[in-house]
């Protein structure tokens, strides 16, 4: 890494602040999440390129890297959302520039001669833009299968997996006051790749690992999944500092300014006096072995084959 330390310092510890680390990150430890997110960020162009070598193209697609996480319902839900509503702004600003210029350009009587264009594209948007997958059981059809028979099961862990984040960040931000409340939301839309476009590209080698066509949105499909790797790879680097200081406490080797942070009553705004330690390197790099341990299952179905057990780098 370069000597002048990580490329994505403020990005990542906003990230981790959000997640429910303390506002004081440690260099070191934000250091290592911006390594272990590029290594993730490297596989899966790696992948994604193999993926569209297969089929024949130079470029690949969006479904080349949701592909890689098809089998995390939960997730593959909230991306597709993350889409549908980005569809949508899409659809919306593109709509409003219609009207502009049709306001403009047209007669005042022109609404009453040819009806209101404004009608139409209403009605166009009512419906929210669907993300369709080549590997969803409707794609296996030939004609238009309801898209309300196949997606229950996906909204249902998606929803659940939203639920749970909003019921911890409604703990988090119980006790905030306005300002607290809006530097945390403000931190919120932190990113890898909003506005940051030639940096992101520079840093995870995308364009020289593997390309896309300008149009996808591979940037903001990876913006979106490194986001997450780091708030789920902070969290459980949180439970495991918990963990350690209760069992500490129970040896009677824990100092006594460090109080866990699922016991303290002043959200992450704490003061000073009854702050924890933001969580170290080692905290961290436990947490990233624990996600890359594989299912008994991946393990059980080899046993006694001759095939090789593969240990690629898990997607966190």
């Amino acid at each position: 890494m370069a000597s002048n330390g990580p490329k994505f310092r403020q990005e990542i510890q906003q990230m981790m602040y959000v997640a429910g680390e303390t506002l004081e990150a440690a260099v070191e430890a934000i250091s290592l999440v911006e390594d272990i997110i590029r290594d993730q960020v490297v596989q899966m162009l790696t992948v994604a390129n193999n993926l569209a070598a297969r089929r024949g193209s130079r470029v690949f697609s969006n479904n080349d890297l949701i592909f890689q996480f098809r089998h995390d319902a939960a997730r593959v839900g909230r991306l597709r959302n993350f889409l549908a509503w980005k569809g949508i702004r899409r659809t919306t600003k593109d709509s409003e520039d219609d009207k502009a210029e049709l306001a403009a350009e047209e007669p005042a009587s022109f609404d009453d001669l040819a009806g209101d264009p404004a009608d139409e594209i209403s009605a166009k948007e009512a419906k929210a833009p669907v993300v369709h997958l080549p590997w969803d059981i409707s794609s296996f059809f030939p004609d238009n299968i309801p898209e309300s028979l196949f997606d229950d099961e996906t909204l249902d862990e998606s929803n659940d997996a939203v639920l749970e984040k909003l019921r911890k960040a409604d703990h988090k931000t119980r006790n905030m006051t306005a300002d607290e409340y809006a530097t945390w939301s403000e931190y919120r839309h932190a990113s890898f790749t909003w506005r940051k476009a030639k940096r992101f590209r520079e840093w995870s080698g995308l364009g020289i690992i593997a390309d896309h066509r300008p149009n996808d949105d591979v940037l903001d499909i990876l913006g979106f999944l490194t986001c997450e790797m780091v708030q789920r790879l902070t969290e459980l680097a949180l439970e495991i500092q918990a963990r350690e200081i209760e069992r500490d406490k129970g040896n009677g080797d824990a100092p006594a300014a460090v109080i866990p942070e699922a016991n303290a009553s002043e959200g992450l705004f704490a003061s000073a006096e009854k702050s924890r330690e933001p969580i170290s390197p080692k905290h961290i790099r436990l947490a990233f072995e624990k996600l890359q341990v594989r299912p008994k299952r991946s393990y059980v179905m080899l046993n006694g084959t001759r095939f090789p057990q593969r240990s690629d780098l898990r997607l966190i």
